[in-house]
């Protein structure tokens, strides 16, 4: 029971790691914004002269901006892909977990099943011996 409650936590989606939900809140936008603003910069370029001219402020602009958030962004990254390593490493122990209960469940099952074949089998004869009068009725013996 508690391998499979484990394994729910492990896999579920809905349970996200501070780094799943770090990623999300901060990395995401970071980037997003990054773009946006380089976008903006080779849109603008294209469409007015004056920032053709000043490009290199431009550039500088998008350098400044981006070095922090690369760094940020990098660690940010190489954090999560650990994390995400680790749950990688994980599954396959959680699957030979799940194998070896799977395989003790079936053989508890073959035990439960063969106890219960050899108990009908023994009632069986023990009133096929009643009928044939090997043995006595316990019924009668009482009287």
């Amino acid at each position: 029971m508690r391998s499979n409650i484990s394994l729910q936590v492990v896999m579920s989606m809905g349970n996200k790691s501070f780094n799943d939900k770090m990623m999300l809140l901060i990395g995401v936008p970071i980037v997003l914004a990054w773009v946006a603003f380089a976008c903006l910069v080779i849109y603008s370029g294209l469409q007015d002269d004056k920032v053709i001219n000043d490009i290199d402020g431009y550039a500088t602009l998008l350098a400044i901006i981006g070095g922090p958030a690369l760094l940020i962004v990098t660690s940010m990254l190489e954090l999560w892909k650990s994390e995400q390593q680790g749950e990688i490493n994980l599954h396959p122990d959680l699957v030979m977990q799940n194998q070896q209960i799977a395989n003790l469940r079936a053989e508890h099952d073959r035990t439960m099943a063969i106890s219960a074949q050899q108990h009908s089998q023994q009632m069986d004869a023990e009133e096929r011996r009643v009928k044939l009068g090997i043995l006595g009725n316990p019924s009668e013996e009482e009287e």
